[in-house]
């Protein structure tokens, strides 16, 4: 008689093609031996140039601006790493944030309800709209590309239906407070972005759902096979991403003082680069929430810093674009070098 029995793997200790590595350091600085640490080397770099072409990238209200933007993106990323584990990918993050922040309108100016209540609502509409990416992906068969392109289509015409195109306005500063607030000298995105990071860095490498996520992403016959509830996990990681979409549109929201359907365009391309310049691979089993982050903050130091040097909006998005290309060529290369290494290793 034969049993099934899940796997128990960690990702910690297992690559992308399920070789056994051995533990030899803290779980928490391990990540800095990996693809991240050259992610942070590089952003290190980046920080030491802009210092010294220019003047006003390096001061105390430049770099707030630059984290409080980094905190929003990364937020988002770092939902966009459970989905890209699975080999999925959701390109309905940017309109989410979008129908969020008109929802947010909504709630707290229109219907003038409690904080506790309208914020709560709110964030429900990304977990709704993840828990019907994850449904109709897991009933139709359909790739997630294509229902996630659709509820692109359907978040982001819901927004502007609702609204006729009109922004809304008229939030008291108790709600402003969170997005443009700080505690300890941070802005408070900041240290929400912080939380969610180690949150889901505990989720996604400490528990039984975090270890199915890769098993899924990595071989999903296989992990039917071994008892895995695939289907679970799938509609687990677009809640997830949905749900942090909308987290991450609040927070916008409380910054820019105004509720607008026009917001998060293109904010599917950043959280996506974000999680591939951090070392993740498309194709499913791998990818790490500090990688995420660094990508994050990478992209947005960017961002910031062809402003500081008045390089041309026309310009800027190109200049992106290649970072992207390159630091997914650059990390393809590494894992092509390191599977070679472990072929003449076991040989």
């Amino acid at each position: 008689m034969s049993t099934t029995t899940t796997p128990t793997a960690d990702p910690d200790r297992t690559g992308p093609s399920g070789a056994t590595t051995r533990r030899t350091d803290s779980p928490w600085l391990r990540p800095f031996r990996g693809r991240e640490s050259g992610l942070l080397l590089v952003v290190l770099g980046i920080l030491a140039f802009l210092a010294i072409r220019t003047d006003t990238f390096v001061t105390v209200d430049n770099l707030l601006v630059v984290a409080r933007q980094a905190a929003l993106v990364a937020i988002i990323a770092v939902g966009m790493t459970f989905v890209i584990a699975t080999g999925g990918i959701d390109l309905s993050v940017g309109s989410v944030v979008a129908l969020t922040s008109v929802a947010t309108g909504f709630w707290v100016i229109s219907a003038d309800l409690p904080y506790i209540v309208a914020i709560p609502l709110s964030l429900a509409t990304g977990l709704v709209c993840g828990l019907v990416n994850g449904a109709l992906i897991v009933l139709t068969k359909v790739p997630p590309f294509i229902i996630t392109l659709g509820m692109l289509g359907i978040a982001r015409g819901v927004a502007l239906g609702l609204t006729s195109g009109s922004t809304q306005t008229g939030f008291a500063p108790p709600f402003l407070g969170i997005g443009q607030g700080s505690w300890l000298g941070l802005p408070i995105p900041v240290w929400v972005a912080l939380v969610v990071a180690v949150v889901a860095h505990l989720v996604l490498t400490r528990t039984t759902i975090g270890r199915h996520v890769y098993f899924t992403g990595s071989n999903e016959s296989a992990a039917v096979l071994s008892g895995i509830r695939v289907q679970r996990v799938k509609m687990f990681v677009y809640v997830v991403a949905g749900s942090l979409a909308a987290l991450s549109s609040l927070l916008e929201t409380a910054r820019l003082s105004v509720a607008q359907p026009s917001t998060g365009v293109g904010y599917e391309l950043t959280a996506i680069g974000a999680v591939v310049i951090g070392g993740a691979s498309l194709f499913g089993g791998r990818g790490t929430v500090l990688g995420a982050v660094l990508g994050a903050v990478l992209l947005s130091l960017i961002t910031n810093g062809l402003i500081a040097l008045q390089v041309s909006a026309y310009w800027q998005q190109a200049i992106q674009g290649a970072v992207i290309i390159l630091a997914v060529a650059l990390n393809e290369w590494r894992g092509r070098r390191a599977a070679a290494a472990g072929r003449t290793g076991d040989t």
